[in-house]
């Protein structure tokens, strides 16, 4: 265990760089920005109310790609500049460096979520001097540390299947547009009416969006749909993270760096 946590630490500080601090600073200013641009502050002060929508509108826009961002070169970047080598050299075995980028994966996302939820609930907080909307970090944090978990094991099987941070860049640009909630419902309803679907079958397929099964997850009043939302999360995150570890086990890694 103690490689683990030597590599643990190695990892996280390797991935909570400057990139990824740009990213999500950019993406909580957002969602401050469209707190205000989409009628979150307007339901606010007139109803005391918050919306999802107003919370989450960059995530529904943007979410998938900056996630990806973060996680696409977590395996990769090792192999190109030949630190797995000398990992693998000093007898530490491929399933200790896998759960190493694992765990640091799960702790990073939730600290992301944390860093996107701090903004903005501070500034409801401000306008409302309400101190029970405190509950927002409590309400959505975790929906939102699932929703960035599934792009994190999808980015880290990226990584691992495309082996090239160049290529899995690219992968992760074109999973990020198809994964994008909006684009993906309209893409799913398209089908459903060309293949006579009903609209509940419609909006279950719908839920494998991970934007609308964050949706769900928020609403825990929904037992139908939360209940199925978080059994899809989990096997995403499942299927994902244990595709990547069977290939990344079986994969040779010696003399792959540039």
């Amino acid at each position: 265990m103690k490689s683990v946590l030597t590599l643990f630490c190695r990892d996280f500080k390797k991935s909570m760089n400057l990139r990824a601090w740009l990213i999500w600073v950019s993406l909580a200013a957002m969602g401050v920005f469209f707190f205000f641009a989409s009628g979150g502050k307007t339901k606010l002060v007139e109803n005391n109310e918050i919306e999802f929508i107003a919370l989450f509108l960059p995530h529904m826009i943007f979410g998938s790609w900056a996630i990806l961002s973060v996680y696409f070169d977590i395996i990769s970047a090792d192999r190109e500049h030949n630190v797995m080598d000398c990992i693998i050299c000093s007898s530490v075995s491929k399933s200790k460096i896998f759960l190493s980028k694992a765990v640091v994966t799960a702790v990073m996302s939730l600290l992301l979520s944390v860093v996107y939820l701090i903004p903005v609930t501070s500034v409801i907080i401000g306008m409302s001097r309400d101190f029970s909307h405190i509950f927002v970090l409590v309400q959505y944090l975790f929906p939102l540390w699932g929703y960035i978990m599934v792009f994190a094991a999808l980015g880290m099987f990226i990584s691992v299947l495309a082996r090239s941070s160049k290529a899995a860049l690219i992968w992760s640009l074109a999973v990020g547009l198809l994964s994008m909630p909006r684009l993906f419902v309209m893409l799913i309803e398209c089908v459903g009416k060309i293949a006579g679907w009903s609209a509940e079958t419609v909006n279950l397929i719908s839920l494998v969006a991970p934007g609308v099964m964050m949706q769900a997850l928020s609403n825990p009043s929904n037992t139908s749909y939360f209940g199925t939302a978080a059994i899809i999360f989990s096997t995403s995150i499942l299927l994902f993270e244990g595709l990547a570890y069977t290939i990344f086990t079986k994969q040779d890694e010696l003399n792959y760096g540039e």
